[in-house]
């Protein structure tokens, strides 16, 4: 009966159409994919908890840490109390004069000389950051170094350098320091929850694409389910696999 049964299996596998001898890669489908991952679920806690040291070891002992501390100025004409809205929008665009001046060499100059030369031109430019809220006279001036002590001092400098430098070559009458740079006791850089969130992402990408390459390159038929789903075969019975072991 056995051999009968082999013998037809064979005749249907020759008179199979060609399509079928692939049937196994082209027939993927998403519950194969679910059911392996169920499965495979220690190798998503695998792929998280390296992506986890990973992530640790380049946040605290790679990354340098930086700080950041900003100061805030205010700019203003003399009779301009009283402003009207095409004036603001008026002085809104002049301050990007303002902020090229601040980064220029006048100031950053100036900036490195009061803090003896610790810093150098460039240095100085690349950690000023600069900003101005639109339709405002607010320049806010952010400086990041891996000092925060540094970087109070010099934010400081810069405010007190660009208040004059201002009020000697634009002619602006009215320049006030609104706010002094602070003292962070926590980096800006790096950001490891940011940078967790990150590594977690990539990791269950990374999970998908494996469970997807094992579902794909698993060409094992373990089922009667099986032998019909991907070669279009029908199983005329099943042998019941006995352990020889137990039953001694």
């Amino acid at each position: 009966m056995i051999s009968l049964c082999k013998s037809i299996v064979k005749s249907k596998e020759n008179k199979m159409p060609e399509d079928n001898n692939n049937g196994i890669n082209n027939k993927l489908n998403i519950k194969d994919i679910m059911l392996t991952a169920l499965n495979r679920w220690y190798i998503l806690c695998a792929v998280l908890a390296v992506c986890t040291v990973v992530t640790l070891i380049y946040s605290y002992f790679v990354v340098t840490p930086l700080y950041n501390s900003t100061g805030k100025i205010y700019l203003m004409n003399k009779d301009s109390d009283k402003i009207s809205t095409g004036e603001l929008a008026v002085s809104s665009y002049l301050t990007k004069d303002y902020e090229n001046l601040i980064t220029d060499r006048v100031v950053l100059d100036e900036v490195s000389d009061r803090l003896g030369n610790k810093y150098s031109y460039n240095e100085l430019k690349n950690a000023v950051s600069l900003v101005n809220p639109e339709d405002t006279r607010f320049l806010e001036i952010t400086v990041t170094t891996a000092s925060p002590t540094d970087s109070k001092k010099i934010v400081d400098t810069v405010c007190t350098v660009a208040q004059e430098k201002i009020i000697e070559l634009l002619g602006i009458d009215r320049v006030t320091i609104i706010r002094n740079g602070n003292i962070s006791k926590t980096p800006c850089v790096p950001n490891v929850k940011a940078n967790l969130i990150k590594s977690f992402a990539v990791g269950i990408l990374l999970y998908i694409a494996v469970i997807v390459a094992i579902v794909m390159l698993d060409d094992k038929i373990t089922t009667s389910e099986d032998v019909d789903k991907y070669l279009g075969i029908s199983v005329l019975g099943n042998i019941p696999y006995q352990n020889k072991a137990k039953s001694k």
